[in-house]
């Protein structure tokens, strides 16, 4: 992917049933979604080791739970979760709620070493066949 646009008002959905998580972008570790809350749908507190989170409230109002603290998401809000500490999200204020998140993967030598060669099987067709087959 060379570079990425879109218009949140124009692809944003909501469910009452399901939880919309659309995907925006995805580089080689650094990826983003659009979170699409209806109210009473909730992310649980959990943490990741190895990825960096930040979330952009666009519109709506929710709930950020970080560190075991609750946080007023309202738009214009932001919140960086580095790697290692708990969060969530909870869609408890306005009946719609839309959050950005983007996501940085920390990139250690083994996890590096598997995306040159995910990178090289995507650029050879043929011998990314093979081993995938193979």
């Amino acid at each position: 992917m060379k570079w990425y646009h879109a218009n949140t008002n124009k692809i944003k959905q909501f469910s009452p049933t399901q939880f919309p998580n659309i995907n925006l972008f995805d580089g080689q570790a650094f990826f983003g979604r659009l979170l699409c809350f209806s109210r009473g749908q909730v992310v649980p507190v959990h943490r990741h080791e190895h990825q960096d989170e930040c979330f952009d409230v666009i519109e709506g109002q929710g709930t950020l739970l970080v560190d075991g603290r609750e946080l007023a998401g309202e738009p214009g809000t932001i919140l960086y979760v580095p790697a290692g500490v708990e969060h969530g999200l909870r869609a408890d204020g306005t009946e719609q709620w839309l959050v950005r998140e983007t996501v940085s993967e920390r990139v250690y030598a083994g996890r590096a070493a598997k995306m040159v060669i995910r990178a090289a099987l995507k650029r050879l067709p043929l011998i990314g066949q093979r081993w995938r087959n193979g």
